[in-house]
């Protein structure tokens, strides 16, 4: 970085902080929301590890309601996290998008 995008970043920062500070910082309640979402995330990951799960599955090996649990895998299969599998019992699986081997 040269010397004008420097300032320009630390003038970006600087009025970042400010309107936060005007603001009054993040409110709690996004706070949680956001932390609570991550958690059922993680959990619905650790799920989904043990193989393809249909929704009602996966929501009672997370005990989370299904329509939390369909929520939260459409919106892991909208950004590529999660795939879709076979169809069972009316139900499609759900499963970890595999990860691609990084070659040495």
């Amino acid at each position: 970085m040269n010397e004008k995008e420097d300032k320009r970043e630390k003038k970006r920062k600087l009025s970042s902080q400010v309107l936060r500070e005007r603001r009054g910082g993040v409110p709690k309640e996004l706070l949680e929301r956001n932390r609570e979402n991550a958690r059922i995330r993680r959990k619905l990951t650790e799920v989904l590890k043990d193989g393809p799960k249909t929704v009602p599955e996966v929501a009672k090996a997370a005990e989370i309601p299904t329509e939390i649990v369909l929520w939260h895998l459409m919106s892991m299969k909208k950004y590529g996290e999660v795939i879709e599998g076979e169809e069972r019992d009316s139900y499609i699986a759900y499963m970890l998008k595999p990860q691609k081997e990084e070659k040495p």
